[in-house]
């Protein structure tokens, strides 16, 4: 009944203001209330300027608290009607507000700009904030966010690629339902560093829109971020400030975005007859005999070239953005609600991502004392996506599979066809069809079309504030109370696929949902104030949230009929089910922060978060987190000179540390509930050989001992404004060493015992880096303005201690890695293992045997000999790959094995550019990486014919050959003595570096022929349109689909370009 009470208070608040009257209003529905106004107005007339002195066109003037309004003339005039004691705002696209009160007939107001104003607000979180130019700590604001949603992009992760130094956004392949990943400087644990996401002043809160947001920014060093202590994970706070509810006119704003998707680079396999030629030359090599399969006069089916199979996956996809807010607000009561739509089809045919959402903001001030905010999300999601990183039915892959010569439907009844003919006439004509000579290939197209899937999500969150101040001079009290109600629907049908080639004649219905819900509560009280030359800031706060999932999960099997409307768990021969649960975790935190300032020159903070889990051992159940910075503005020194050339000069340090409990399990340590029968048979069992039925057990080992994943970190900054604010730098140092961390305990746990290992603090990882971020602005004339910004990050990552030694003092190794999809190793097919990590190495290297080139000819690899005068390759021939012998034992073996980098880049850039001339802006963003590996282990399926007997790249047929000496691509040959492609070798390693033009926009602001309708003039409406393209060319060497493929590529889903035009409208 609560949830219901608070829903409702929302929707009425909203609701008050279209007849509610602020406190002391006259009655202006009155005869004598309308007349006692009209008799105090007097009109006045003035003039907006810039700083320049040129008149400013279309600026809004309102009067404050009222509908009335007007907007300024070609020379900036206006006349407007005023009472006495009334206050008119001023407002400009660019410029900073101003509020005046008239003093008499005839004004001259000049606005600023917004970027020469140095009091711009950063928050900090915990209702914390400061002037962004007395910023201690290493700080990221992005508030350009209006301009950044004409990108077509589809995700907030997205948007922020390239924008800040020190955040690294990756997109890890171009799937529309996969979010790109964010670093901020390093990784710093094994098992991945969580980034906190805060949307006004709640963690984990969803965005809406992207539209909705008004300001972004980026806690990067411990010291900032370590006011949201484990919550933070180690790996940053990313807050998220959001549009709200404002007093004035009622506004209705749309924008739309429309776009289509479209995927470049792609691989093309060999048609039909390349395939034969391909096939005979890899027989030949081999000295093998041809199958008679591939005779075309036996099998004259596969001369033909029937399909294009990458034509057939890959689609011009749609895409779309809508958003439409409200806006109805008086002194007293402000309300915002609004209503996205997102439609982002992916470039694979019936891949897909939906989102509506629906925001309300609304502030209700009681009095003068006391305020009370709302804040409700609601967010519905549908999706639907394949894996492309499998090795035997990856999409794309399985497009490289299939035969040209087969067809995508069946035409003797319509079904998918397989990889060859299933023509009864055809194979009483040949004897066979010949569908041993094509391997196990699915038809690619069944694979993104012939499952019924139904996966949609509803996320419902409401955050009610209780706001009290102006009690006291400085001091405010603020109460929160978060809700969050999440549910999944899971529907997958997966018919029988009895076509030629990999047939499996089951079918099977899953079906799955989940409810999650949790709550979190937050008491802050703030001071701040001023005396003198002495500014003060304190706060102390307390948190408290609750998380819990019930999910139940049915598989059904064996369906007789696969009717769409009978694909339901009724109709399955046998059923199983799961119930599972997450939770419940509880946290409860204690936060406080002073800061301090003398003279505009000198600023120190200090603040303290202590965190209590519920998923750590009681003992070690708490964690401290301090942080502390200073700063010194030596340009506000009396010793400094005063000059239009040196504005700001800054120093800053920082250090903080910050705990991490992502690599734990929410039931970490929760026994689990066996309800099958077990026979104990383990050595040191409760009892040998004793049949279990219900009983309750410990799946991982628990470790009393277990303590928090630590991050500390150092910074050092220098900021400096220079030509009037024209020109800004900022330079960081940082340095962060991430202790104890949580992984299973790697070395001494017996394989026996019968449970997991446990959970231990071992391990210790170092981020070093520097970043420079360099912006120039200039505004040449009333007419013309430009920009340059870049900024440019090198990072060192490495492991400065293992935390485990041999016997004989040695230390151990790191292997595999842990992503968000679980643990892998990096192995393919018959690729072993690739990952592992040593000390002094990066996280996650990669761990191969290192290649010199291809022998040019026979006698070159007999020549290769250890100092005994033994072949070290004793199997190759011309054309086969030379392996390293690093160790010197004579033989190609793990042994040989190198740490050859890893897939995080050394350095990030970007340079953004861009120009205002009156109406029209332009812009332009390059981005790139640097010092990046990417391991294309496609290449093993694509340039290799020794595993199956599937179709392969065209660029096979540019193999080394002796007319072809030149080719880095080893001979083609059905086998391979010399494991050529079965060695875990840096043949496969390549460099993922890449400089993109990662966005392109041109706008047009169109307001002045929206205004000359004199309504929408009175209205004060604006319009601008817009194109914009996304991902346009790419600078890179790297040899697959695209460098941005998380440093592991099996042909994964290819980022796309994207060209879309859009609108903005405010009325």
């Amino acid at each position: 009944m609560k949830r219901k009470i608070v829903s409702l208070l929302g929707i009425a608040s909203f609701g008050l203001p279209l007849f509610a009257m602020p406190e002391n209003q006259p009655d202006l529905l009155s005869s004598t209330g309308v007349s006692t106004v009209m008799q105090q107005q007097k009109a006045v007339q003035g003039k907006v300027l810039d700083q320049t002195g040129s008149p400013i066109i279309g600026a809004s003037v309102l009067v404050k608290g009222t509908m009335r309004g007007t907007i300024t003339d070609v020379d900036g005039n206006f006349s407007i009607d005023v009472a006495k004691g009334e206050t008119l705002v001023i407002s400009y696209i660019g410029y900073v507000n101003q509020e005046i009160v008239p003093t008499g007939k005839n004004l001259s107001i000049v606005l600023k700009e917004d970027n020469e104003v140095l009091d711009e607000v950063v928050v900090l979180g915990y209702g914390a904030n400061t002037r962004k130019q007395d910023l201690s700590a290493s700080v990221g604001v992005l508030s350009n966010t209006e301009e950044l949603t004409s990108r077509p992009v589809s995700s907030t992760e997205s948007m922020l690629q390239g924008q800040l130094v020190g955040v690294t956004v990756q997109a890890n392949g171009g799937d529309p339902t996969a979010a790109p990943t964010i670093v901020i400087r390093g990784q710093g644990s094994q098992n991945g560093d969580n980034v906190l996401w805060v949307a006004d002043g709640v963690p984990g809160a969803p965005i809406a829109s992207m539209n909705d947001i008004e300001s972004i920014t980026v806690l990067k060093d411990a010291a900032s971020a370590a006011i949201y202590g484990a919550q933070s994970g180690a790996g940053g706070v990313i807050l998220v400030t959001t549009k709200k509810a404002k007093e004035g006119a009622p506004s209705l704003s749309y924008d739309a975005t429309f776009g289509v998707r479209q995927a470049y680079n792609l691989p093309e396999p060999l048609n039909a007859e390349q395939q034969i030629e391909m096939r005979k030359r890899s027989y030949a090599n081999a000295g093998l005999t041809l199958p008679e399969g591939w005779n075309v006069e036996k099998n004259p089916w596969i001369g033909t070239t029937r399909t294009n199979w990458m034509d057939e996956i890959f689609r011009s996809a749609f895409y779309q953005r809508h958003n439409v807010a409200l806006n109805v607000g008086t002194e007293n009561f402000s309300n915002r609600v609004s209503f996205a739509y997102d439609n982002d089809q992916g470039v694979l045919i019936n891949t897909f991502n939906k989102n509506m959402s629906l925001r309300y903001n609304g502030k209700f001030k009681l009095n003068k004392w006391v305020t009370i905010n709302e804040d409700f999300v609601w967010k519905n999601t549908e999706s639907r996506t394949h894996d492309t990183s499998s090795a035997y039915t990856g999409a794309v892959l399985a497009a490289m599979y299939m035969p040209s010569s087969a067809t995508v439907y069946n035409p003797l009844d319509g079904s998918y066809g397989g990889t060859t003919t299933e023509d009864p006439a055809y194979i009483e004509k040949y004897g066979s069809n010949f569908a041993d000579i094509h391997g196990d290939a699915v038809n690619p197209v069944r694979l993104l079309e012939a499952d019924n899937i139904f996966d949609r999500t509803s996320d419902v969150w409401s955050t009610t504030s209780l706001e009290i101040g102006n009690v006291i001079p400085g001091l405010k009290f603020v109460s929160r109370f978060t809700y969050n109600l999440k549910n999944n629907n899971y529907k997958k049908f997966s018919p029988r696929r009895d076509e030629v080639g990999k047939p499996d004649l089951s079918n099977s219905l899953i079906e799955s949902n989940y409810r999650s819900d949790a709550w979190k509560t937050e008491n802050t009280l703030t001071y701040d104030n001023t005396f003198g030359d002495h500014t003060i800031g304190a706060l102390f706060s307390t948190t408290a949230d609750h998380f819990n999932t019930r999910s139940l999960e049915v598989t059904g099997k064996d369906f007789l009929d696969e009717t769409d409307y009978l694909q339901y768990l009724t109709y399955a021969g046998s059923t199983s089910a799961t119930d599972y649960m997450k939770g419940p975790d509880a946290n409860v935190s204690l936060i406080g922060r002073l800061a301090y300032s003398y003279n505009d020159r000198y600023f120190v903070t200090a603040s303290w978060r202590r965190d209590y889990a519920g998923r750590l051992p009681k003992a070690n159940n708490y964690g401290d987190f301090p942080a502390f910075t200073a700063a010194w503005k030596i340009s506000n020194e009396s010793f400094f000179p005063k000059s239009d050339v040196l504005n700001l000069l800054k120093l800053r340090a920082s250090w903080g540390r910050v705990g991490n409990l992502g690599s734990i399990s929410y039931n970490y340590s929760s026994p689990l509930l066996g309800k099958t029968f077990w026979t104990e048979q383990a050595q040191y069992g409760v009892m040998s050989n004793r049949l279990w039925n219900n009983f309750v057990y410990y799946q991982t080992a628990l470790n009393p001992d277990l303590t928090w994943e630590t991050s500390e970190q150092t910074d050092l900054g220098l900021d400096i404004d220079m030509f009037n604010n024209r020109l800004s730098v900022q330079l960081d140092y940082f340095d962060k060493r991430t202790f104890n961390l949580i992984q299973a305990q790697t070395m001494n746990w017996p394989s026996t015992i019968g449970i997991d290992a446990m959970l231990v603090n071992q391990g210790e990882v170092r981020n070093r880096g520097f970043e420079a971020q360099v912006s120039w602005s200039d505004k040449v004339n009333k007419d013309f303005s430009y920009f340059v910004s870049g900024n440019f990050s090198y990072l060192k990552n490495w492991v400065s201690d293992i935390g485990v030694k041999d016997t004989d003092g040695n230390p151990g190794v790191w292997t595999g890695i842990t992503t968000k999809d679980g643990y892998t190793d990096g192995s393919f097919r018959n690729i072993p293992y690739v990952y592992q990590t040593a000390e002094g190495e990066p996280l996650n290297s990669f761990y191969l045997i290192q290649t010199d080139g291809i022998f040019q000819s026979d006698a070159e690899a007999a020549a290769y000999v250890d100092k005994d005068g033994n072949r070290i390759q004793p199997n190759a021939v011309a054309g086969d790959l030379k392996f390293v012998d690093y160790n010197g034992d004579g033989k190609i073996s793990d042994a040989d094995r190198q740490y050859m980098g890893s897939a995080t880049p050394k350095t990030t850039f970007a340079l953004t550019a861009g120009f205002t001339y009156k109406k029209l802006s332009v812009s332009a963003m390059f981005q790139g990486v640097g010092g990046a590996q990417a391991l294309n282990v496609a290449k093993y399926m694509t340039l290799s014919d020794v595993e199956g007997n599937f179709n392969r790249s065209g660029e096979i047929l540019n193999a080394w050959s002796p007319e072809n000496t030149s080719s880095d691509i080893p001979r083609l040959s059905k086998n391979d003595p010399n494991s050529n492609f079965s060695t875990a070798s840096d043949w496969y390693l390549e460099n993922a570096s890449y400089l993109r033009l990662k966005n392109f926009t041109v706008s047009y602001d169109l307001t002045d022929i929206l205004r000359k309708s004199a309504h929408l003039s009175e209205r004060n409406s604006r319009m601008s349109v817009y194109f914009s393209g996304e991902n346009l060319f790419t600078i890179t060497n790297y040899s697959g689909i695209d460098p941005e493929c998380g440093g592991w590529d099996a042909m994964k889903y290819p980022v796309s370009r994207v060209l879309s035009v859009g609108v903005k409208l405010t009325y």
